[in-house]
């Protein structure tokens, strides 16, 4: 076991609910923020590969995260994963991010009706629904941060993603609503991250039928770096939306 953590960091001692944990992206961010002193509850659908991403963080940091498994598209089951947080840190979570989502990336006339219900429960409703939870526990404290990795495609249009697109656009509306509701009222920072081409299993999905060049995409560290970037401004600041794209893809 190491114990490799930055206790000097704005982020030590943080409380951070980490949902779609399991993903690329999300278990980069989650070994990152563990290394930055954060502490961690980690939630994805899968409780064995949970289990396994909390190994590897222990080896590396030392830390020792909890773990609750939760899919999102449910939203009692999102409303528990949330009291789960608070229950854990004693506290509401200082920080919730959402990595989760799905993708089916083909042509309009091939989309099927259960590819149009999965993306928009997961990536719009799930969304919605894990904001909502984490805006309950956090009013009372008026304070707290919540940042969502939307995907470039959640502003920028493209061939054959009109159901992900849409998906990812109805987020962008939301959160730039929610940013206008609560961020006054109850200061809590809504951060929307846009990265362009992550390589990530994202792209090992037989739905996702794109010809991509993995080997010129961001990697799962650089969008982690973006996160913790994100929230380790000074509380006076918010970064309301970042966009983070390779050379290779630039808009």
């Amino acid at each position: 076991m190491n114990e490799n953590t930055n206790t000097g960091s704005i982020l030590a001692g943080k409380t951070v609910l980490i949902a779609g944990a399991t993903g690329g992206i999300g278990s980069a961010a989650a070994l990152q923020l563990a290394q930055q002193g954060a502490r961690l509850l980690l939630s994805g659908r899968n409780e064995a590969r949970l289990q396994t991403l909390a190994g590897q963080i222990e080896y590396a940091t030392g830390a020792e995260p909890d773990l609750f498994a939760a899919d999102l598209s449910d939203p009692v089951q999102s409303t528990r994963l949330v009291e789960a947080a608070q229950t854990a840190f004693g506290q509401a979570p200082d920080v919730v991010i959402n990595a989760a989502g799905v993708g089916a990336i083909r042509p309009v006339e091939a989309l099927t009706p259960d590819d149009f219900q999965t993306l928009i429960a997961t990536n719009l409703l799930g969304a919605m629904y894990l904001s909502q939870a984490a805006v309950r526990v956090m009013a009372p404290r008026k304070s707290g941060h919540i940042l969502h990795v939307v995907g470039i495609l959640g502003k920028a249009p493209m061939a054959n993603a009109t159901a992900y697109c849409a998906s990812k656009y109805g987020l962008t509306g939301f959160l730039s609503a929610l940013r206008a509701e609560i961020s006054r009222r109850y200061n809590i920072k809504v951060t929307g991250l846009y990265l362009g081409g992550v390589d990530t299993p994202f792209y090992d999905n037989p739905a996702v039928e794109m010809k991509v060049q993995r080997d010129k995409m961001l990697s799962a560290d650089d969008a982690a770096n973006a996160i913790v970037y994100a929230l380790s401004q000074p509380s006076h600041l918010v970064l309301g939306e970042l966009t983070l794209q390779p050379d290779s893809h630039q808009l």
